[in-house]
């Protein structure tokens, strides 16, 4: 393998389930490891959710079983011994219920003498980075990694979000969510550096539109007042709208079976794409242009462009009973 990998590491993070971050994670995860020259890139998918729905999705699209978890790994000190692959290009470590009794076991790792205020602090270090320490054990194998996280604030979620490089928030378009996307921005991510510093990296690559209801006219005044708060340069070109492939994948894998899911395909394709001009922009010059707009690459409107319909995806492409 290529030691010199520059690995990102990306979370879809907002902190209400239900919004679209496992979708956005697998789907980004997938495209990036495709084998088309302008993507092919080495990907690895980790799990960190305790409901474990991205590790139920692509063992149904890749009948795969997964006989360690996250949770077994971080404790062994060995993020190898969970890895496993689903393509040449994606590999994955599984996520589970145990993962919920992350805190207890690193207030074992890292116990503090409660009257000793530097004790107190070092040790928040100490858990919080216990993970980031243990991730850079296999970045050097990855062009990307995702991080899978459940919609909660706690030192587990923390974990993950200290060792991101870039995050996107992703927002169903209701007004509670646009509300949630401001203060996952303003309070949650902005009391971790607070809390650390410059140990912490990551940087906001923008917002992800999901449309999980018909369209309606609150849909685009929602829309409107995420580019008045953040900018329009903080928003993603492609808005995710609620389609039934998209509904059935949980239950049944993903697998290319017609047009609905080319189109799918075209239209995570598009997202990452706009992923990746971002960080580009991050790392050459500091921050995303108040100019910048996303152009479609595989979606015109409604319809398959010619380089979506050379997406190489026979990998998911229904094989019926074989």
């Amino acid at each position: 393998m290529n030691t010199q990998r520059k690995s990102r590491v990306i979370i879809n993070a907002n902190q209400k389930g239900g919004v679209g971050k496992t979708t956005s994670t697998t789907s980004e995860a997938i495209i990036a490891s495709l084998p088309n020259p302008e993507f092919n890139n080495k990907v690895c998918l980790i799990d960190w959710d305790i409901q474990a729905n991205a590790t139920s999705l692509l063992g149904k699209t890749f009948d795969k079983n997964f006989p360690t978890t996250i949770y077994q790994a971080i404790v062994n000190e060995d993020l190898n011994s969970a890895i496993v692959e689903l393509t040449p290009n994606l590999h994955m470590i599984a996520g589970g219920r145990d993962m919920s009794t992350y805190g207890d076991f690193l207030e074992m790792q890292y116990p503090y003498h409660k009257k000793d205020p530097i004790s107190i602090a070092e040790t928040k270090f100490k858990r919080t980075f216990h993970f980031s320490k243990l991730l850079e054990s296999i970045k050097k194998d990855y062009d990307y990694i995702w991080i899978d996280v459940g919609p909660s604030t706690d030192i587990k979620v923390d974990n993950a979000m200290v060792a991101a490089d870039y995050f996107i928030i992703t927002q169903e378009t209701k007004t509670y969510s646009f509300e949630g996307s401001i203060d996952i921005i303003q309070v949650y991510l902005q009391t971790l550096i607070d809390d650390f510093g410059e140990h912490f990296k990551g940087e906001v690559l923008g917002l992800l539109p999901f449309l999980l209801q018909p369209k309606r006219d609150l849909h685009e005044e929602i829309i409107r007042n995420t580019k008045e708060t953040f900018g329009e340069n903080f928003t993603f070109a492609s808005i995710v709208s609620n389609q039934k492939r998209l509904e059935d994948y949980p239950e049944y894998g993903i697998s290319v079976v017609d047009y609905h899911d080319r189109k799918i395909f075209a239209l995570f394709a598009d997202i990452f794409c706009e992923i990746e001009e971002r960080i580009n922009f991050f790392e050459t010059i500091g921050d995303v242009p108040e100019t910048y707009r996303y152009s479609q690459k595989y979606l015109d409107g409604n319809k398959l462009t010619t380089l979506s319909r050379n997406l190489d995806l026979g990998t998911y492409e229904f094989k019926g009973d074989e």
